[in-house]
């Protein structure tokens, strides 16, 4: 360690010449007493010195100036002593100025040792003049002081005393210089470390200040985006809400032909870290998607089934969650109504499809979990995923902050971890609920789509209630759709209702019969397994044989 010694005044140079330094330290000498210490520090080239050290007021005049730690010598008992051990024979009335941090300790001296001494305390340097000549009027002849305090009363005819640091003060500071290099060094240690792992992360980060400036980048954030990306507009408020609560805030962006998810977290009053995951064409299907304050449609439906569902909803635990229902029957819309009940609109839902995760795809999902304190995950495909025992791992260790959800269309499928369950009911085990659901999908054609159909007559609707819907709320909705777009007038009419529903019939049962017995049996095999998206448990059940017969008849030539 390399020291400076800025003395303020010549015989603490002196002392400081007998000190035995430690072999680890080197100091450096000078006088200068005050503002000139302060010139001294401003000057004088500091990078080859880890810290200074000097004594009162000069120290402080320093520590406004120089950008190195700055060590005070304190004045010590020994340092009292000595200089009540010089003055105490003196035979004239003696006070001692100073700051508190000397005063108190003098005035306790001064009781115990019973010295006739005035103690005053100061609060600034502005009090030392006028306290001088009120003392001086009062009959004192000698000050105890430092340097300026010593300066002042000898200007005034009167006898100063300096306070002096001995070698032991000096010591003491050179040991807490050596303490605070130390501390220094790890700091700077940890912060080059810290730096490195900034500029060198993968994803885009920077530090955003109240003033809506970008005040440090990592490289990452230079190499895809720039200042321009974040727009007063879109950041403005919600940077204000987390420099205020200290809450996260996510945000989903548009740049370019890609998107943003942003998740912004409060680091001082005035600055916040802003990590940025770009994400590609969000048509694109891809192992991870992230979405921000999804809207959440409501759980509809005059059906007891309806009003069950909508109860079991509000009496869920935070323990992972399975949603089982066949295609089309809602899961992914009741997996985004938990969300929101739980999370609302501040936090991330996060898809995945376990089919596609690959390494890469898990670690990215492993950055992207590391700074989320609350969301939700919700899973696809998971009886497919090809790293079963590292995923569900990982689903393990942040279920405990983050709502897991595993969306299954079979029962028997195994999502590796124990789980509440939900079962969707089949829209043809809930009729009653066909006139609600048409009439919310058309409502919700009218505000996307500015559709002019704005109802369904009756004996349209009795039609639509008839039909068993194999697709489900999916197969209601496009129908409702091609209905509306089909309607002459405001209404949709039976007789469009019926002909769609004809063509639907005719196409579920339309199978060809050329070909052998058997050619036919296969094809109504292969046609079913298709409407179920492979699921041969399904498939098996829908025409009334066992998996293994399923398996064999698949498998036999023609």
């Amino acid at each position: 360690m390399k020291a400076l010694l800025i003395a303020p005044y010549s015989g603490m140079a002196e002392v400081s010449k007998q000190l035995d330094l430690p072999p680890d330290v080197k100091m450096d000498v000078t006088v200068a007493n005050l503002e000139e210490g302060a010139d001294f520090a401003r000057q004088t080239m500091l990078e080859e010195y880890d810290i200074i050290i000097s004594r009162g007021g000069t120290a402080l005049a320093i520590e406004q100036v120089a950008s190195l730690p700055v060590i005070h010598i304190q004045i010590s008992g020994y340092d009292m002593l000595r200089v009540f051990t010089l003055i105490k024979n003196i035979g004239k009335k003696v006070a001692l100025v100073g700051f508190a941090s000397v005063t108190q300790g003098a005035a306790t001296l001064c009781n115990i040792l019973e010295y006739d001494i005035e103690v005053k305390t100061i609060a600034n340097r502005t009090e030392v003049k006028p306290l001088l000549e009120s003392l001086k009027e009062a009959g004192y002849e000698s000050i105890i002081g430092d340097v300026v305090t010593v300066q002042a009363a000898e200007s005034m005819g009167l006898h100063g005393v300096l306070i002096t640091s001995g070698k032991e003060a000096l010591i003491q500071a050179v040991e807490e210089g050596r303490r605070a290099f130390q501390l220094s060094k790890k700091v700077r240690h940890n912060y080059d470390i810290f730096h490195q792992l900034f500029h060198e992360f993968p994803y885009p980060t920077a530090v955003i200040g109240k003033d809506l400036l970008i005040h440090e980048r990592n490289a990452a954030y230079r190499a895809y985006l720039d200042d321009n990306a974040l727009t007063q507009s879109t950041i403005k408020l919600p940077l204000e809400d987390v420099l205020s609560t200290g809450k996260n805030q996510w945000l989903k962006l548009e740049h370019g032909n890609q998107f943003l998810v942003v998740q912004l977290f409060k680091l001082t009053d005035t600055k916040a870290g802003m990590m940025c995951f770009v994400r590609g064409n969000p048509s694109d299907r891809k192992p991870i998607s992230i979405d921000i304050g999804p809207n959440a449609s409501p759980i509809i439906g005059e059906s007891l089934y309806s009003r069950d569902l909508a109860r079991q909803l509000k009496r869920l635990s935070s323990m992972p969650l399975s949603i089982i229902g066949d295609k089309g029957t809602g899961k992914s819309t009741v997996a985004e109504n938990i969300h929101h009940q739980r999370f609302g609109h501040a936090a991330p839902l996060i898809s995945i499809d376990a089919a596609l995760l690959d390494e890469h795809a898990l670690s990215e999902l492993k950055q992207i979990l590391l700074p989320i304190q609350a969301g939700s995950i919700v899973v696809l495909n998971q009886d497919k995923s090809q790293h079963v025992e590292e995923f569900t791992s990982l689903l393990t260790y942040y279920s405990h902050r983050v709502q897991v959800i595993f969306i299954q269309e079979d029962a028997g499928q195994d999502v590796t971890i124990e789980t509440q369950s939900i079962h969707l009911a089949p829209l043809s085990r809930r009729k009653e609920d066909i006139p609600v659901f048409a009439h919310y999908f058309l409502t919700a054609l009218h505000a996307q789509n500015g559709s002019e159909t704005v109802g369904i007559k009756p004996e349209a609707m009795t039609l639509l209630k008839e039909y068993d819907w194999p697709g489900n709320l999916h197969e209601l909705k496009q129908a409702i759709h091609e209905l509306a777009q089909k309607a002459d007038g405001y209404y949709i009419e039976k007789a469009q209702t019926e002909m769609l529903l004809s063509c639907k019939k005719a196409s579920i049962h339309s199978t060809s019969v050329d070909g052998t017995l058997r050619q036919i049996e296969k094809r109504i095999i292969e046609t079913v397994l298709a409407e179920e998206n492979g699921n041969q448990s399904r498939a098996s059940k829908r025409l009334g044989i066992n998996r293994s017969t399923l398996w064999r008849k698949l498998n036999e030539e023609n």
